[in-house]
């Protein structure tokens, strides 16, 4: 079993015209409800965003996920970061996606130390939830809130995605309406919720109609205090 992970960068070495199909093909396949074309354009090849970059994740020279993060300037002139990730099925929950966003994380916030540096994506699974909050800090939504947390998130978010509905939690204005949902099967829906991990259990409960295409506003700060308390999170699991 050969596994291959390769990365693509704007303005250096992005995606062939093999690797498009590819891709197109596994956004297909991945989610519902959803012109895989017009996703690739609008998320791989919009001009929105200054830089983007891409991993493959290949198997026995097929494509079975891909994880792309994309970069923009808002309106206060911060660094906002978003990502899409599609795996076939069998692929999920392997945690893939998180050391690549990590490292582009840093090396964004290192390179932009005069701005203020956030990871704003919209999560249509509540395993991404999982595989991101367990391994940071700090990740909102979560469980734990503050009033001072919920203004802060609030503030940020509405910069962004003005358009935010609220939640069944709280009423937090969290929840984002898309076209398209991920392809789970109702077995797949049934376990995650009844699914007793906490950060599982805590999003289905911000965000029951996830498989109805209900994305989740997920605010992830990138400073100083995310970065040394993650990597002192990842070291004491290291020493458990």
């Amino acid at each position: 079993m050969q596994n291959v992970q390769i990365d693509r960068v704007t303005g250096k070495n992005w995606l062939n015209t093999s690797e498009t199909k590819q891709i197109t093909a596994l956004i297909a396949s991945s989610f519902k409800g959803v012109d895989a074309e017009w996703y690739f354009n609008h998320y791989f090849e919009s001009n929105h965003y200054y830089q983007r970059c891409v991993r493959l994740f290949y198997q026995n020279g097929q494509l079975v996920g891909y994880c792309l993060l994309t970069f923009s300037k808002d309106v206060h002139n911060s660094i906002v970061m978003g990502a899409s990730a599609a795996f076939l099925s069998r692929y999920r929950g392997n945690n893939n996606t998180f050391a690549f966003s990590f490292v582009w994380a840093v090396k964004t916030w290192l390179c932009h130390l005069n701005r203020k540096v956030y990871y704003l994506d919209t999560m249509l699974s509540p395993a991404m939830y999982r595989a991101i909050g367990k391994r940071l800090a700090f990740i909102y939504p979560n469980p734990d809130m503050s009033q001072q947390d919920k203004l802060l998130y609030q503030s940020l978010v509405s910069d962004t995605e003005p358009s935010a509905e609220p939640s069944p939690w709280q009423q937090l204005r969290c929840l984002k309406i898309v076209s398209r949902a991920t392809n789970y099967s109702d077995d797949e829906i049934s376990r995650l919720k009844a699914s007793e991990k906490a950060e599982i259990a805590f999003y289905c409960r911000v965000n029951p109609s996830f498989a109805q295409g209900s994305a989740l506003l997920v605010l992830i700060p990138v400073n100083i205090r995310q970065i040394t308390l993650t990597c002192w999170k990842w070291l004491k699991g290291l020493l458990k």
